[in-house]
């Protein structure tokens, strides 16, 4: 995916039987401000972020680890300009080698993309560790919710961290894609515990990582009717049905392809993947295609059903679209669920806003990212792109264009990945695959990329899979 660093790690941890069970439990009656020192290792996905300076490392903010190589804050603690390590299994700052920590340097930071520092709006951030750490009684992960699961009132949950010890409630400041808890005037966070998580307990025991501490009242750390207010997690589930398609070469499997899940033993992806003479697997649940994520799975394909009009010496004819049938349906979990499709026939209007998402090359020619990006596209109309200064007669009313500012577009790689539309009640929907961009660059002006449009193939869809 070019032109962007983002945030795009939403499908990384779900509530699995190894998250969010800690060897020592912690003792729910103890708090922050107001509070007290926690059993140690009682929340061991709590990380401390710290930055170098003058030789020293100094913690700044908290964190949650949700996978073994990735850890959860907020964007707002990162900065650029500064090196970052990470401590994690730690209880006491002080004890350098503490028993049972490990420091990790950082591979990459991916900050959200919408992020806004003025209004503190999508405060969210994951960082990748130089290399992936071994978990231990002192070192686990989190577990997050499934998507968009909301808590209700008065719901008792716990923020951890090392924080300072220190108008009526936030009116619009506050948007839904954000948590409050506190305001009582006794407990909260405080500086130095942002990013850290506030820990909720399912109804199975297990801890759930809902919040990512973002910010709170400028009047102190424990002001009345100023909760602390938190980055929602499950508001960033958002690709959970993203697949990686794979051929072998030899011994091993390479990306070739994206796809969506749309039945739980069916893929959607574009026909120009497919060649008859490769053996496919696909990758689901899948963050990182590096790592063999918990709650990930790899099937073998049974079928390839290629639309029966492609013409791979015409792409821009259109019917770029095949469907790929798994050799045994899947269990759809919180990494793992199917994707909704359009009404047939439905066009998205001109700027419509949608998000394309894929491990695509990060630029052109350029390097393939080994973590799930996403980029934010507004649909260009048909009238508009089949002008001579866009694609002119080379698209066609079953396609769909999106992008063309010369910033962000899907690349290399990224061929079969959808084009994710978010409906009024709420719900995503795959409108687009990506089909083909242009041999002047993969983020060219005037030149956006050109999706097959699905609500023009939902029949054809729906023929496939009841007949195979």
């Amino acid at each position: 995916m070019l032109g962007i660093t983002v945030l795009a790690a939403t499908i990384i941890v779900a509530c699995a039987s190894s998250c969010g069970d800690p060897t020592f439990p912690p003792n729910v009656a103890t708090r922050v401000v107001g509070g007290d020192d926690a059993i140690p290792h009682s929340w061991p996905w709590q990380i401390s972020l710290q930055y170098l300076r003058d030789g020293t490392w100094r913690h700044t903010c908290g964190g949650t680890l949700i996978t073994n190589s990735h850890v959860l804050t907020a964007a707002h603690c990162i900065n650029k300009t500064l090196t970052y390590r990470v401590a994690l299994g730690k209880n006491d700052l002080t004890v350098e080698n503490e028993e049972g920590s490990v420091y990790s340097g950082v591979d990459t930071i991916y900050v959200h993309e919408k992020w806004n520092p003025l209004f503190v709006w999508n405060d969210i951030a994951i960082i990748k560790l130089a290399e992936p750490v071994e978990l231990s009684d002192t070192i686990k992960v989190g577990c997050i919710p499934e998507e968009g699961a909301l808590l209700p009132q008065n719901y008792p949950c716990y923020v951890t961290g090392w924080g300072g010890l220190l108008l009526d409630y936030w009116f619009i400041k506050v948007r839904k894609t954000m948590l409050c808890a506190g305001g009582d005037g006794v407990i909260s966070a405080c500086n130095g515990d942002s990013g850290g998580p506030l820990n909720c307990q399912a109804e199975d025991g297990s801890w759930q990582v809902h919040g990512i501490v973002s910010f709170g009242s400028p009047k102190g750390c424990n002001t009345v009717k100023k909760p602390v207010v938190f980055t929602r997690v499950s508001a960033y589930n958002e690709w959970i049905n993203e697949v990686s398609l794979q051929y072998q070469s030899f011994s091993s499997w390479y990306h070739t392809c994206g796809g969506t899940l749309v039945a739980n033993n069916w893929v959607l992806t574009a026909a120009h993947c497919i060649s008859s003479t490769k053996t496919y697997r696909v990758v689901l649940g899948r963050h990182s295609l590096s790592t063999s994520e918990s709650g990930s799975l790899a099937v073998k394909v049974s079928k390839l059903v290629v639309h029966e009009k492609w013409n791979s010496n015409n792409v821009a004819n259109g019917y770029d679209i095949a469907l790929v049938k798994l050799a045994s349906p899947v269990t759809l979990t919180s990494k793992i669920q199917t994707a909704c499709l359009p009404p047939a026939g439905t066009i998205l209007a001109n700027n419509y806003p949608c998000y394309v998402t894929g491990w695509g090359r990060l630029q052109t020619n350029g390097a393939s990212p080994d973590v799930l990006q996403q980029g934010r596209l507004l649909v260009v109309d048909y009238a508009t792109c089949s002008k001579s200064a866009w694609w002119g007669s080379t698209v066609k009313t079953s396609m769909v264009c999106a992008g063309g500012d010369g910033v962000t577009s899907s690349c290399n790689g990224d061929s079969g990945v959808p084009l994710n539309g978010q409906a009024s009640n709420g719900r995503w929907q795959v409108h687009g695959i990506v089909s083909f961009g242009s041999s002047l660059g993969c983020n060219y002006p005037r030149k956006p990329s050109v999706f097959t449009r699905v609500s023009a193939f939902i029949d054809w869809i729906n023929t496939v899979i009841e007949r195979n």
